[in-house]
């Protein structure tokens, strides 16, 4: 059995992630889509393991990956905006009440891993619905 490595706190996270190329539908500290950037979040941070990221688009991983529960806005929970006909098309990580770390790029346009203000991302994106995850078997 391996070693269980340690966490990151939500700081160290973000300082190792910032800079990191926007690659479609990867989930590792080379290159990450805001999808992958949750699933590595979730990992490195909480220690809660997503899955990998599909190879479709962050609809399907949101309703891939049961478990989401609605939230109030706080550190570290997730961020799903940009919604069209009830899904999600972008997302991140409230790192603080006013800070947003997501992964923003596209294959007609490079992007990378940023921080950005909150009211920033709700201008660019619109309505943001907040999430936690929890084990998909839990009730509350």
């Amino acid at each position: 059995m391996g070693l269980v490595p340690d966490l990151l706190t939500p700081s160290q996270f973000a300082h190792r992630a910032v800079g990191i190329p926007w690659i479609r539908w990867r989930s590792d500290f080379d290159g990450m889509d805001c999808f992958g950037c949750i699933v590595l979040y979730h990992r490195h941070v909480l220690g809660i393991e997503l899955g990998e990221v599909p190879a479709t688009d962050i609809a399907t991983g949101f309703h891939a990956t049961a478990g989401w529960r609605e939230c109030e806005p706080e550190a570290g929970v997730t961020c799903f905006m940009a919604w069209r006909n009830g899904a999600p098309t972008h997302c991140g990580v409230l790192l603080t009440s006013t800070e947003v770390l997501h992964s923003e790029g596209s294959q007609d346009h490079p992007g990378s891993v940023r921080v950005s203000r909150l009211a920033v991302v709700q201008r660019a994106y619109g309505e943001i619905k907040f999430y936690r995850y929890t084990d998909a078997h839990d009730t509350q």
